[in-house]
């Protein structure tokens, strides 16, 4: 019997939580090991490079990933044209950016930064190898496969990263970690999938993906320099051990929103791309969407700022307690991280890609706005005032997802803000435990308990619509 949306999307969310929760713990269990014998130092070093990865991968993709999942017509010709383009423009930028080493070295004032380039950027050929593969497995909504493939890849790659950092390989174990990691996964898809492509090439249909995905990487290559904006900024103002304090509660922190927006963003894309032309019915959907994000995204990011101080006191070395209000901050922003990039989603499914764009513009000339009033503030003041940037956007991330979708402002502050009140009232039940009790190893699960136990009564004595249907699956009273 086929299924019908819902169950599809619930079953792809599933899967996708499952994916991205199981690679989390495996990477958080490798962050815990690996930075109780590294140092914030070494941190550092790997996060000054972490721009220039991220925009050559951003490049690599070039939003063909997401033209070709919107693109219903897609067939072999297109895949084969787009894996052999992206494979030499991932070569070609590898090159690029190990001949610019020695200026990126010198920008920073490191010059280990030159051999460490030459391994870091390896995780870009390897990538590229993997974007169809990828893709195909998320336009045929075969999330099980790609959790397996993904899961197993995380832990080859941290067991590696384990043993590397026991064996005193210092920094050089935080730059082998990714390349492993796109390593293994490459390989297991290679030899799991079928697809392979065909000795074809178009450059006719390179641009004519690119003409939906052209707005999505310029818009991708801007949020990408907002992200990533700390690891240019903080080093030349501040001293270098801030940003390996940033660097690692960020690392701690993003485990949470990737679980969250990847998990819902990758499961509803290619489900939405099949309804984009049934108006009411898509609304629909993305408002259940938009309820189960803000069901799942506040108590998560909001809880972890309360359980902050009882977490790195028990599980990282005193060394790292400085990174306490960085995660705080960065699990602040993260509510606003996520819901944007829901709502990206759904102008993304809109077709109006020139929309994201928009936004990430205004993102930046705010960004820029901020740093430049708070560069003479201390560096919390300098994080504090990005994250607040990221609130701003995210409202007019509303207006202009009203402006293409139809989902109005009003409906969505009622679809989001009872959950964040929800989420308020299980933060001070949270905090009033840790009047009572203050030794870290009872402290972090007895708050654990109690937030996850407030919110859960509080979402079921509000009639919560969400909860309802988590508990009916658990019952397994949906069908999947």
């Amino acid at each position: 019997m086929a299924q019908t949306l819902k169950q599809k999307t619930i079953g792809a969310i599933i899967w996708n939580l499952l994916d991205r929760g199981g690679q989390q713990v495996l990477q958080m269990a490798m962050v815990i090991v690996v930075a109780n014998i590294l140092c914030p130092d070494d941190y550092a070093l790997v996060a000054m490079l972490a721009i220039f990865t991220a925009v050559g991968n951003l490049v690599v993709e070039s939003g063909f990933g997401a033209a070709l999942i919107q693109r219903h017509d897609a067939d072999d010709r297109h895949y084969s044209s787009v894996f052999w383009f992206n494979l030499a423009m991932s070569s070609a930028l590898y090159l690029l950016l190990l001949g610019c080493s020695p200026w990126i070295a010198a920008y920073f004032g490191e010059p280990q930064l030159v051999a460490l380039s030459a391994v870091v950027f390896l995780s870009l050929p390897l990538n590229a190898t993997m974007l169809i593969q990828t893709t195909l497995l998320n336009k045929q909504i075969r999330f099980r496969h790609l959790a397996k493939v993904n899961l197993a890849a995380m832990l080859v790659s941290s067991l590696a990263a384990i043993v590397m950092a026991f064996c005193g390989c210092g920094v050089w174990t935080l730059a082998w970690q990714p390349v492993i990691l796109a390593g293994v996964k490459s390989g297991l898809l290679w030899t799991t999938n079928r697809w392979r492509p065909q000795c074809y090439f178009s450059m006719a249909i390179i641009r004519d993906l690119f003409g939906f995905a052209s707005s999505l990487l310029l818009s991708g290559l801007l949020n990408v320099v907002f992200i990533n904006v700390y690891s240019l900024v903080i080093p030349r103002l501040y001293p270098k051990r801030e940003l390996g304090l940033f660097t690692q509660g960020n690392k701690i922190c993003d485990p949470i929103v990737s679980l969250v927006y990847g998990s819902i963003q990758n499961a509803t894309y290619p489900i939405f791309s099949n309804i984009q032309n049934q108006h009411d019915r898509l609304i629909n959907a993305y408002r259940k969407s938009i309820r189960f994000t803000s069901f799942l995204t506040f108590p998560l990011l909001i809880g972890g700022v309360m359980v902050a101080p009882a977490l790195f006191r028990l599980l990282f070395k005193s060394e790292w307690w400085d990174a306490i209000p960085f995660f705080q901050l960065l699990c602040m922003g993260g509510c606003f991280t996520v819901l944007t990039a829901i709502n990206n989603n759904f102008i993304k499914v809109s077709g109006r890609s020139s929309g994201i764009l928009r936004i990430e513009i205004i993102k930046m000339a705010l960004t820029a706005v901020s740093i430049a009033l708070l560069a003479r503030e201390s560096v919390l003041a300098m994080v504090a005032g990005l994250m607040a940037v990221r609130g701003v956007v995210h409202l007019i991330n509303i207006y202009y997802t009203q402006r293409y979708t139809g989902y109005g402002m009003w409906a969505q502050l009622c679809d989001t803000v009872p959950y964040l009140l929800l989420a308020m009232v299980m933060a001070a039940a949270v905090w009033s435990v840790g009047l009572v009790v203050d030794k870290p190893w009872l402290l972090l699960p007895l708050q654990i308990v109690a937030g996850a136990a407030v919110y859960t009564l509080l979402a079921y004595a509000t009639g919560s619509k969400i909860l309802k249907d988590a508990i009916r699956l658990l019952l397994k009273k949906e069908t999947l």
